[in-house]
């Protein structure tokens, strides 16, 4: 039996098995099995390094949530048809969030290295399925990964961190917040450890390796002991669920840490993936002009694309030409501006010339109106998941 919990017991284990066998009995019965070629499970309990949430009178279920990938020959799955195993699959498993995506095996041969891709190669499991289902995935090394992989990680977290300082907005409170909190602080410190091992070429697909290796980086200097230790806290509570090893156990505090921390080393990603010192976030968004995510072939690609869309809405097309970026590069360009905005979770003080950019941006004014940092910090959460 393969293992899929860090440190789990021979129970653990063959319960977490037991509820894979239905999860994968329930997506083959909803999606077919005509096309489907594979159910990978991925994430930390495709690494092997999975956390179970102990609940009084509970035996442990997953931990957050449970990632999911099908691979196939079929051109798509439709969006609907994944929402809907979503849901249902969150009710049959009681487990809080399944993250589940669809994927065409052709798609991998000529992939470019990314920490998905390398993770998926090296940190993966097929559950159902062929077992040569990733065959084509590119085996890349970790020192194959550009550094954009490193701005891409502070994205991704930088929203999760918005989607829990919207739960200060809307006045959430209890267990909902405490864990949002707790996962978006931990997810911070862990990106910015992983852009830290990133930059010196050191990533890992492992969480236990990467802690061994961000303590050897901590040897030569490069990181101070503080912030060893808060990665070795935000990795022991990945890897455990143990809120115990949490530095607080106030909300605010953990949001509060986790803006601070993730401001200051995305600053030093950014100052030197692009050879600009940024001491003010609201020159970010013309930076990536010139250095995005994007080659300027597939930019321009995808801003043809996204034109062809979009010409007949005068509001897209205004968007557009006011910075002319689309998807995951607008979005960067526009999370620094909102994200530290906020001083303090659930203040209503903010950085004004930080909001009046991103409302310039967005909606083609600089005058900022009661609700527009919740508007901004919505449409960037939009249906993710922390």
């Amino acid at each position: 039996m393969e293992e899929l919990i860090y440190r789990g017991s021979s129970d653990d284990e063959e319960r977490i098995h037991e509820l894979l066998e239905r999860t994968t009995k329930h997506i083959v019965e909803r999606v077919g099995s005509r096309g489907l070629e594979a159910i990978v499970l991925t994430g930390g309990f495709g690494r092997g390094e999975g956390a179970l949430k102990r609940d009084e009178g509970s035996s442990g279920i997953p931990f957050n949530d449970l990632d999911l990938l099908l691979v196939g020959t079929r051109p798509s799955i439709a969006s609907g048809v994944l929402r809907g195993l979503k849901s249902s699959l969150s009710q049959l498993t009681g487990v809080d969030f399944i993250d589940i995506g669809y994927t065409r095996s052709s798609q991998f041969r000529k992939a470019s290295p990314t920490i998905f891709l390398y993770d998926l190669k090296n940190g993966s499991k097929i559950i159902w399925g062929s077992p040569d289902a990733l065959e084509n995935v590119p085996s890349f090394a970790s020192s194959d990964l550009p550094l954009t992989e490193a701005t891409r990680l502070f994205l991704n977290r930088g929203i999760g961190l918005l989607y829990t300082l919207l739960l200060f907005e809307r006045r959430e409170t209890g267990q909902t917040l405490k864990k949002s909190a707790a996962v978006a602080w931990s997810k911070v410190v862990l990106a910015a450890g992983d852009a830290i091992l990133l930059r010196r070429k050191l990533y890992h697909w492992s969480y236990v390796e990467r802690m061994k290796r961000i303590e050897e980086v901590a040897r030569l200097s490069v990181v101070d002991m503080d912030f060893l230790r808060t990665y070795r806290s935000a990795a022991l509570f990945k890897l455990t669920a143990n809120f115990g090893v949490l530095p607080t156990q106030d909300p605010a505090r953990l949001c509060s840490e986790a803006r601070s921390i993730h401001e200051e080393y995305f600053r030093r990603i950014e100052q030197s993936r692009t050879w600009v010192t940024i001491t003010d976030w609201t020159t970010y968004p013309p930076v990536l002009l010139r250095a995005g995510l994007e080659t300027v072939r597939r930019r321009f690609k995808h801003s043809l694309r996204e034109l062809k869309s979009t010409v007949v809405h005068f509001d897209s097309l205004a968007r557009f030409v006011r910075l002319p970026l689309f998807g995951e590069e607008r979005r960067l360009a526009v999370l620094p501006l909102v994200l530290y905005s906020t001083p303090k979770p659930g203040s209503v003080a903010r950085e004004t010339r930080y909001l009046e950019a991103a409302c310039m941006i967005e909606f083609g004014r600089r005058r900022v109106e009661t609700r527009d940092w919740e508007l901004l910090a919505s449409a960037l959460v939009g249906e993710s998941h922390p």
